[in-house]
């Protein structure tokens, strides 16, 4: 005992301390590292637990989500209708038009012809207006004399069927040859003096306006 605690030989004492420390370090390190290689204490169920990869925890397959089907926008425009629905079969009365009637001119020298221009407005619904001599009459008077009426010449009129619509003009001319006119239209009446006269439309009963114009 006292040769461990007091070294014997020809060294210095301190060289014999220096060498069993550096033997107690070997001594621990090795028991360190000892206990970091088997960690459960020499427990061969728990190193074999350690050490077998089977019993080790496997991961579980990741479950991809599942495509919800979307629905298909086509592509193509929707074709609208270009078809325009056709007007009512409604036949014009007086109830349902306005009458109007110009000259072509406000002055004309005498024995010239002269268009007069008939339109016809929509007062309330889309209708159709069927021109001829028994619906529409054009006369030119001075004062209280008939100077010419479609009445006599019902040829001056063309006939038409005109769709009378609001925003939509529907109009109808008329030839008034300068002269005066009688029972049949017979041909060679005189011609109508210089003077103020006024003309005036009427179409199933509904007269327009009197224009005036004047024959030099």
């Amino acid at each position: 005992m006292s040769s461990l605690l007091h070294p014997v030989g020809h060294l210095p004492a301190s060289v014999y301390w220096f060498r069993r420390g550096l033997v107690l370090f070997v001594l621990a390190l090795l028991f360190f590292l000892i206990f970091q290689l088997f960690p459960g204490g020499g427990d061969p169920k728990k190193s074999a637990a350690v050490g077998d990869p089977q019993t080790s925890q496997t991961p579980q397959p990741s479950v991809k989500p599942s495509k919800t089907p979307t629905a298909k926008t086509s592509d193509k425009p929707t074709e609208k209708s270009s078809k325009t629905t056709p007007p009512e079969d409604v036949k014009c009365s007086a109830s349902n038009v306005r009458v109007e009637v110009m000259p072509a001119a406000r002055r004309v020298t005498s024995g010239a012809a002269l268009n007069f221009v008939v339109r016809l407005d929509a007062v309330s619904d889309e209708c159709k207006a069927t021109v001829e001599p028994d619906s529409l009459t054009v006369s030119v008077t001075s004062g209280a004399d008939l100077i010419w009426t479609t009445g006599h010449c019902g040829q001056a009129i063309p006939k038409a069927t005109l769709v009378v619509a609001k925003g939509k003009e529907a109009a109808s001319t008329v030839v008034w040859n300068g002269h005066r006119s009688g029972p049949g239209c017979l041909p060679g009446q005189p011609v109508a003096k210089p003077g103020t006269y006024v003309v005036k439309a009427e179409f199933s009963g509904r007269e327009s306006v009197s224009q005036a114009f004047t024959i030099a």
